[in-house]
């Protein structure tokens, strides 16, 4: 197990333990132009991700919707998540998914255990993503996938729809802000190969192993 997981990362401040629900209302917004972005952003994560006969481990699974949209095809599909009301939610979704509740920096899986893992716009939310993307590599066999939001674009986006304007735009769970070189530095201290690209208004990493 990972050095740097020893402990839990856990939620960031203010967050809270319940929080089933927000994912609904996210994937399905009324709003015409916010709803086509996230259907592009999923058709590009349904393509970097690919299928596989083997493992898929997704870290940050929520409430299963992105997984669902994705259309995840795996032997064996595993949902990682810290809240357990969205485990729960994500497992009435995906009956054919196994659950397991950690954290994002603990996860209690073996080394290259998973053929595919996907952490979708989990990192943002993390104070300490360096210990996340460790196990993530930890646990990678093949390709992990990862989205985040792109800054400044997405705090604009928010802006421009009169969302979080105390917060200059800013989602209150969002501790961590990524550009492409951000993201790119961050997996490369723990993936030998990493690939960046813009999905605006969010980034789409592809990471492989050294």
């Amino acid at each position: 197990m990972s050095v740097l997981g020893e402990k839990p990362i856990g939620l960031p401040p203010g967050a809270s333990n319940l929080a089933a629900g927000e994912d609904e209302a996210k994937y399905s917004s009324s709003n015409v132009l916010v709803r086509k972005l996230i259907d592009r952003l999923l058709r590009e994560l349904r393509e970097a991700a690919g299928s596989t006969e083997g493992t898929w481990v997704d870290v940050g699974v929520g409430e299963g919707l992105a997984l669902e949209a994705i259309e995840a095809r795996a032997g064996l599909l595993v949902g990682v998540e810290y809240r357990h009301d969205k485990l729960a939610t994500a497992l009435e979704r995906l009956p054919a998914a196994r659950g397991i509740q950690a954290d994002a920096g603990m996860l209690p899986l073996l080394d290259r255990s998973a053929d595919i893992v996907t952490c979708l716009e989990v990192l943002e939310h993390l104070v300490a993503p360096e210990r996340a993307v460790e196990e993530l590599a930890r646990i990678s066999a093949g390709r992990c996938v990862v989205s985040v939001p792109s800054e400044p674009f997405f705090r604009l986006g928010n802006l421009c729809r009169g969302k979080d304007i105390g917060r200059w735009g800013n989602n209150p769970e969002h501790v961590q802000h990524f550009r492409p070189s951000s993201l790119r530095r961050l997996l490369g201290r723990s993936f030998g190969d990493v690939s960046v690209t813009q999905c605006f208004p969010w980034l789409i990493a592809v990471a492989r192993p050294s």
